[in-house]
């Protein structure tokens, strides 16, 4: 056994090479590089230095410490509260996967792996993949590691995704949910604004005037002025006399709803209302965007109201029915000329 002058270093030879590696608090970690060059030196410091700015209670150098390292950082903490919530879920279950792991034993197969288990739940695991390197770009910034492994992955396909209200699901929902009820209050303040939900639920009295909503998106920070159609003034006014709260949608206190609330409230409605799994909130915002369209406005005018990115998905799918509409006109032009095409394969 071999000794070299700095803490926490042991080496051994084995064929004519020697090994090192960083032991402390339990743990063997492997410094990479030739013994005294500067990529060893550099390993080495980078090995000492995470276990030097551990918290209290926590394995020095551990991802789980990294994660506690990033959540006091000022970075994080200049994120939006409703930002933060998601990335301290995602950090957590980071946690669980490979907290107990030292942060410069985390390899891109290792994060492969990570996307490999999630496949069924893709669109989580592309996130959770997207904090994966977020968190290893704070260690490579705080010197724990030269390269970030979790880079250039490609994502997991996540399908299509939210879809836009039907025309004829609009009025069911409206058939169950009269005037005067918060749901449907909340319903119209969806489609009409075509606002993402965490906007909705923290509308407030003070947000409309002059028939106006005024509204600042917490995501963007872009301020919109909204005119308020017609059903969405029938539906607040239904409403608002029945409640003494300023917020809009208020909770059964009166107060603010949070995210979870609010997502819990309409799924109840959607479901009451015989609407299928896949009628989501965040639906209405592109139902918001094709009626835009249908009443002329254009494509960069809807998108200063609902964004560009759901402008997008509205294109593609008004193209997708407009194509669906063409086909089935030439159907039922073929039916009329009396050509007939038979589909079936034997007898029932």
């Amino acid at each position: 056994m071999v000794s070299i002058e700095l803490p926490y270093v042991n080496s051994y030879t084995s064929k004519g090479k020697v090994y090192t590696y960083y032991r402390r608090d339990g743990q063997k970690i492997r410094i990479k590089g030739d013994v005294g060059s500067d990529e060893w030196l550099k390993a080495y410091q980078s090995i000492h230095r995470s276990f030097e700015t551990s918290a209290p209670g926590i394995v020095k150098g551990s991802m789980h410490d990294l994660i506690t390292q990033y959540k006091n950082s000022p970075s994080f903490k200049q994120l939006k509260p409703r930002t933060q919530k998601e990335y301290h879920r995602l950090l957590d279950k980071i946690g669980r996967i490979c907290g107990s792991k030292h942060v410069t034993s985390i390899s891109r197969r290792l994060v492969l792996s990570i996307r490999n288990a999630g496949a069924d739940t893709p669109r989580d695991t592309n996130n959770l993949l997207t904090t994966l390197r977020l968190l290893m770009q704070f260690a490579v910034d705080m010197e724990y590691v030269q390269v970030n492994p979790a880079t250039r992955f490609k994502r997991l396909k996540e399908g299509d995704g939210h879809r836009p209200w039907e025309e004829y699901e609009i009025d069911q929902f409206r058939a169950y949910w009269g005037l005067g009820t918060k749901e449907r209050a909340a319903f119209e303040l969806l489609l009409n604004t075509g606002q993402r939900s965490g906007d909705v639920r923290t509308m407030t009295r003070n947000h409309i005037r002059s028939n106006v909503v005024s509204v600042v998106q917490s995501k963007t920070g872009k301020r919109l002025d909204i005119p308020v159609a017609n059903r969405l003034k029938d539906a607040l006014d239904a409403w608002l006399v029945n409640t003494n709260s300023m917020n809009l949608v208020p909770s059964p206190m009166g107060m603010q709803m949070d995210a979870t609330a609010f997502s819990k409230l309409m799924r109840k409605a959607y479901r009451a209302a015989g609407l299928p799994d896949d009628f989501t909130s965040h639906g209405g915002r592109y139902a918001a965007a094709t009626r835009l369209k249908e009443l002329g406005l254009t494509w960069e005018e809807i998108a200063d109201i609902v964004g560009h990115e759901t402008v997008a998905m509205v294109q593609k799918y008004t193209r997708q029915r407009r194509n669906a509409k063409i086909a089935i006109d030439k159907i039922n032009r073929a039916d009329l000329g009396g050509t007939v095409t038979n589909f079936s394969r034997g007898s029932d």
